[in-house]
């Protein structure tokens, strides 16, 4: 082959760690692309002077990425992979690295990274495992302090990842699954990724290949989350709604979601209307500056793949104002339910390709949030108890509680809601319109609000006989467990007065001890007392006896009275 044969490549070059016979791009697991995280990366690079790209990507998501830097560096660890996406590039200012990206030392800082396959294949496999944190603090190395970067960790903890993990052939006795143990391949919460890069932390639903949901924790709820979160991958798996909801319940949008995004230095705001949505620059339009783009709390796509950012102040989604609604009373959500009764039946061809989590509030109006062309119903009774028999499902699914009596299920729970406008339908009637919807729903690829529909049952007599047995044995035993706390109780009183009685008696043998001491040693002291008074009497007394005692005495008194008269002359 001549060199004008020869195709013309992007700058290529090889580190340590690089790797032959294996691609990760061509074959491997899935690669970070979609809408979301397109939009996600395209405001990363808008206006960077140095654009970094770690690890694999869709070749979409880097056609739209590498013209809004002036330059863009790509690191992959694979030779397969360098060659093709220098091949792909090879007209553009792109420079392919080939190795461990630990391995690697940039010639200037990047001012914008992306990561969006996070740190699980930029490392060599003939290598020491990769080590998220150590890998994390090398590619600070490489960045400025204001850099932008945009960052997706994987969560191994989430309810989906965790059934996607099983064999549904497996027994309920060896099942292929089990709690994950956290290693040192992943940060244990967003909270700490966030923290590591000092960024800004999002949701990932449901997975973090091709998200359908990039939330703020705090703006991601609930419904939002079960939404976003239905599974379509394999049909074992779309009866996730229940565990889901309670997974949301006990560990929050965060610990549930399929994985993290992490991005810094990117503008946010939380106010767009849907004309103001930001789109993607076309390449013509070349790199614009740094503030041209703006990522919203929610970032998400609809059925369609537009975007669906719905986070103003005056607006909000309707099964979000439902389930506001049902925790409160029932006439805020009948009010909801009449507006939505009157937005159908005024135009049913807006309605009828649309599902309940697609519907938005602005400035208390009824509004679809997208068009469609599918249709989901004929008539506007039919589309109308179509959403309101998905609504049911909601509220089945994430155990949201509301005003009315418990139903047996998702059916008398739409019949219910028909019913707060005066519609008179029957769990019959429920059933029917749902089959069609969802049929229609799975020949267009778009995935049915599933719910458990359990049947009315008659109780058996039998059963009922046996409980009242069961409960009147069980009244027995704390019965008689409550006497023998009493009995226990009566004992110990007992005890404890039977004691304070021994010790008083104690108490008062001590005190009779010490007064017979103390009278036994009172004659003694007392005669030891007598004859040390009558010492000096005695001693006087047989003083005087010696001879010329006396005598020297009235002497020496003299002496004494002469002196004391010659003192005070």
């Amino acid at each position: 082959m001549n060199d004008i044969d020869t195709p013309s490549k992007a700058a290529l070059s090889v580190v340590s760690g690089d790797m032959y016979d294996w691609s990760d791009m061509v074959g491997g697991g899935p690669l970070p692309r979609g809408p979301v995280l397109t939009r996600i990366a395209v405001a990363t690079a808008t206006g960077a002077s140095h654009l970094l790209v770690v690890g694999p990507h869709d070749l979409e998501l880097l056609d739209a990425v590498v013209d809004r830097a002036a330059t863009t560096t790509i690191v992959l660890r694979t030779h397969s992979d360098a060659e093709l996406v220098s091949e792909r590039y090879a007209d553009r200012a792109v420079d392919v690295v080939c190795g461990d990206l630990r391995a690697w030392t940039a010639d200037r800082p990047a001012d914008a990274v992306l990561a969006l396959d996070g740190f699980g294949r930029v490392a060599s496999i003939d290598a020491d495992p990769a080590d998220w944190h150590a890998i994390a603090e090398h590619l600070a190395g490489h960045t400025s302090g204001d850099s932008r970067l945009a960052l997706v960790v994987p969560n191994p903890g989430s309810p989906l990842a965790q059934l996607r993990a099983v064999n549904p052939e497996a027994s309920n006795e060896n099942a292929d699954w089990s709690f994950p143990v956290h290693d040192r391949a992943n940060p244990r919460s967003l909270a700490d990724a966030s923290a590591r890069f000092g960024g800004r932390g999002y949701t990932l639903w449901p997975d973090v290949g091709s998200p359908t949901l990039a939330a703020a924790p705090e703006a991601c709820s609930v419904a939002l989350a079960v939404a976003h979160g239905r599974p379509t991958d394999t049909p074992t798996l779309r009866e996730v709604q229940p565990a889901l909801g309670q997974a949301l319940d006990t560990l929050g949008a965060a610990g549930a979601a399929g994985g993290w995004l992490v991005t810094r230095g990117l503008e946010t705001t939380g106010a767009r209307s849907s004309g103001e949505l930001a789109r993607p620059l076309a390449p013509s339009e070349g790199v614009t500056a740094r503030s041209a783009e703006t990522i919203s709390a929610v970032v998400g796509v609809d059925r369609t793949g537009d975007e669906t950012s719905w986070t103003a102040a005056e607006r909000s989604w309707l099964i979000e104002a439902m389930h506001d609604s049902a925790r409160r009373d029932a006439s805020g959500l009948r009010h909801h339910v009449r507006r939505l009764r009157d937005a159908v039946a005024d135009a049913p061809e807006r309605w009828c390709g649309l599902q309940v989590d697609e519907i938005g509030l602005d400035a208390g109006h009824v509004v679809p949030v997208h068009e469609s062309t599918v249709k989901l119903g004929e008539s506007a009774d039919e589309i109308l108890l179509g959403l309101l028999d998905e609504l049911a499902a909601y509220l089945c699914v994430a155990g949201w509680r509301h005003p009315w009596p418990a139903g047996r299920g998702r059916d008398e729970l739409t019949v219910l809601l028909a019913a707060t406008i005066d519609v008179a339908v029957t769990p019959a009637d429920v059933y029917q319109v749902r089959r069609r919807r969802e049929s229609a729903l799975s020949s267009t690829g778009m995935t049915p609000v599933v719910a458990g529909r359990h049947a009315p049952q008659e109780a058996d007599p039998s059963e009922l006989r046996k409980l009242m047995d069961e409960n009147e044995a069980l009244r027995g035993q704390v019965t008689w467990f409550k006497q023998q706390m009493r009995q226990r109780q009566t004992m110990t009183h007992e005890v404890r007065t039977a004691a304070r009685r021994d010790v008083a008696a104690l108490n008062d043998r001590i005190k009779e001890l010490e007064d017979q001491l103390s009278a036994r040693q009172a004659p003694a002291v007392n005669r030891v007392a007598k004859r040390a008074s009558s010492v000096p009497g005695r001693a006087r007394s047989g003083f005087g006896r010696v001879p010329g005692a006396r005598r020297a005495a009235r002497l020496l008194r003299r002496v004494l009275r002469a002196i004391r008269r010659v003192a005070k002359r």
